[in-house]
């Protein structure tokens, strides 16, 4: 894969505005377009660990499920969108993605309520500035208010 774009997904109002955003990049762009989808179940507080691999199963369906409706949303844009689903630390992951794929730009999709502000604080913002850092692939954040809807039959999937 050369020089493409990748879209990190999680589901969300976010989410849905940096599909979109990233969909019409790459059509714009004529370039290739990755949903990329990170299970990091590192956080999660298991009383019993014995859950866990079902606890991963579960995020693994989740993951596959938002990415494969966002390409389905791509194609019907007319864009081609690959789908990759990665385990383990979120950075750590989208920072060795971006690098196998020499990837030309990344799109984050920031969660509504999120403020951009003067000084670039919020938590996405710090997110984007450390993976921009440590990559040298240049990424954007894409907050929900910013990437006007666009109606588009989804087979009536939401996510």
């Amino acid at each position: 894969m050369s020089d493409c774009i990748v879209c990190a997904t999680r589901g969300g109002e976010g989410s849905r505005a940096v599909q979109r955003e990233a969909v019409r990049l790459a059509d714009e762009q004529d370039k290739r377009l990755v949903f990329l989808y990170v299970i990091d179940t590192s956080d999660i507080d298991l009383r019993d660990e014995s859950l866990l691999p079902a606890v991963k199963k579960e995020l693994f369906w989740l993951g596959r499920a938002l990415v494969l409706l966002a390409q389905k949303r791509a194609r019907l844009q007319g864009v081609q969108a690959d789908v990759i689903i990665r385990e383990g630390d979120v950075p750590a992951e989208i920072g060795k993605f971006l690098q196998e794929s020499n990837a030309s730009l990344m799109l984050l999709g920031a969660p509504r309520g999120t403020t951009a502000n003067v000084f670039g604080d919020d938590a996405v913002e710090r997110f984007a500035a450390e993976i921009e850092e440590r990559t040298g692939v240049p990424v954007q954040v894409i907050r929900p208010e910013s990437a006007p809807l666009k109606q588009v039959s989804d087979g009536g999937n939401a996510a």
